[in-house]
């Protein structure tokens, strides 16, 4: 890396250098001259003896300068290239900078939208893919102008097909949480990707499973030390902390297990859970974990985490604990707002009926966005949903049973309404639960009046849901004794 960076210098001897960024193997620098940014080196220096010797022999920002200057060419703005520097096995690509620039970032979500998918559009149209489109690889200029300065992750195409848009167009759905209504203009622009509504369909899906991959990551990470969470470790338990919490690990677990031996402060107290408030934080500790599963404060951390990475509101994890002996703890801010069941069965009745009406259809809504993104809830019940009524928002609780699946079948989308339905109170009326089923339907595609007889029946235990092709029973639900 010295090597390159002298060649670069001795080039440049009037230029100093600045760093911007690093990572791994790879660092970008600006070189000033009288305070103005000229230039932009991305410096790659691999450090395994494998990769010396892939960029020794093919050298990634090589390729990066060719791919630019093939965009340059096809009309997408890019910057331009003006060397390429090779030392042994690092190497440099020099670019003149967009002096003065902006992160597209910086501006509105309306604007990253039609910026990012514009520019997903130009792409296409020139012939070439992209897997790495979001909001840092772009950047405006004094005019406003986008550019792409990453396009190491561009591939030239032989055809535009169906395949390439949609792996394209979902990411800045995804990443934006994009409808279709937000997408239609700029698909209207791509020719040859057939029926909008089947390519609107494979979009959707492709950002579902790059969520999903996304979010299966980002959790894994939060158990390690990170830019998430932090370790801590003593002789009685290790633990992984929130680093936007600075919590005393030691005074929690003491004040919990007093709380437990005085029978103070105490929400729940079960077999193989037990739940106490501290001040702002509330404490769920957990019964033995058999080995080899999962302790369940962890699995609870984790369904906690796969939710709020999803967008979905639940008691912010602070801090999760596994003790020596597979007893584990999971610590949450403490929700102040009522239970769903207790509110319905108090609150509710009090409301005008326009709110009544309008709370059961944002409650619809929000089991019908948790089921569409393929998350399921084993215990969708209402007294583990929190409810606030202004703003009116959900935060689902007990979550050590949360899975993200590609997409839920109907099976389980059923079990979670009637979950809910014979855990609301019985006086919340038909009207209201019909406006729950309209309001996840338009998000489901269901039809509601049909979800709501469904629904009614297997609440009350006497439809069979599942047969074979002839008519054989395989599976009742609920099942009989």
């Amino acid at each position: 890396m010295d090597l390159v960076m002298e060649k670069i210098s001795s080039m440049y001897p009037e230029h100093s250098w600045e760093l911007v960024s690093r990572r791994s193997a790879r660092s970008i620098h600006r070189l000033l001259r009288q305070g103005e940014v000229e230039y932009y080196v991305k410096l790659h220096s691999p450090r395994t003896l494998p990769e010396k010797l892939g960029n020794f022999l093919s050298p990634k920002t090589l390729r990066e300068a060719g791919m630019l200057s093939r965009l340059m060419h096809a009309g997408v703005p890019v910057p331009e290239v003006c060397g390429h520097v090779r030392a042994g096995s690092a190497s440099a690509l020099i670019t003149r900078a967009v002096f003065p620039a902006r992160g597209l970032f910086e501006e509105s979500r309306k604007m990253q939208v039609a910026i990012m998918l514009d520019m997903s559009v130009r792409l296409l149209n020139a012939g070439f893919g992209f897997s790495d489109m979001h909001p840092g690889n772009i950047i405006l200029d004094r005019h406003g102008n986008p550019f792409l300065v990453d396009a190491y992750e561009i591939i030239p195409l032989k055809k535009t097909t169906l395949k390439h848009a949609a792996a394209l167009f979902a990411q800045t759905v995804n990443i934006f949480d994009l409808g279709r209504e937000e997408l239609e203009p700029f698909l209207m622009r791509v020719p040859g990707i057939g029926d909008r509504t089947a390519a609107w369909e494979r979009i959707r899906s492709r950002a579902l499973c790059l969520r999903r991959g996304q979010v299966r990551r980002r959790v894994g990470r939060s158990l390690r030390e990170g830019s998430f969470s932090r370790a801590f470790l003593c002789p009685s338990f290790r633990a992984f902390i929130s680093r936007s919490y600075s919590p005393d690990l030691h005074g929690l677990v003491a004040a919990h297990r007093a709380h437990l031996a005085e029978g103070t402060n105490l929400y729940k107290v079960q077999k193989k859970t037990r739940l106490s408030t501290t001040g702002e934080y509330c404490i769920k500790s957990y019964a033995k974990a058999r080995i080899p599963t999962t302790p369940y404060a962890v699995r609870s951390w984790k369904g906690s985490l796969t939710l709020l990475f999803n967008g979905i509101p639940v008691a912010d994890p602070v801090a999760v604990i596994v003790f020596r002996n597979r007893e584990s703890m999971l610590i949450t801010r403490d929700l102040v707002q009522p239970d769903l069941d207790r509110f319905l069965a108090s609150g509710f009745s009090r409301l005008p009926l326009p709110e009544r009406r309008s709370l059961a259809e944002a409650f619809g809504t929000f089991v019908g966005t948790l089921h569409a993104k393929g998350i399921y809830h084993a215990d969708l019940k209402a007294c583990n949903i929190k409810v606030c009524t202004n703003p009116v928002q959900f935060f689902l609780l007990d979550t050590d049973r949360v899975e993200h699946k590609r997409a839920l079948s109907r099976k389980k989308r059923l079990k979670n309404l009637v979950q809910i339905n014979t855990s609301i109170p019985l006086q919340v009326s038909r009207t209201a639960r019909m406006a729950f089923l309209s309001a996840y339907s338009a998000i489901t595609g269901d039809d509601p009046g049909d979800l709501f007889d469904r629904v009614r029946r297997l609440s009350s235990g006497n439809e069979v849901i599942y047969r074979s092709e002839t008519g054989d029973v395989i599976e009742e639900w609920p099942k009989r004794p």
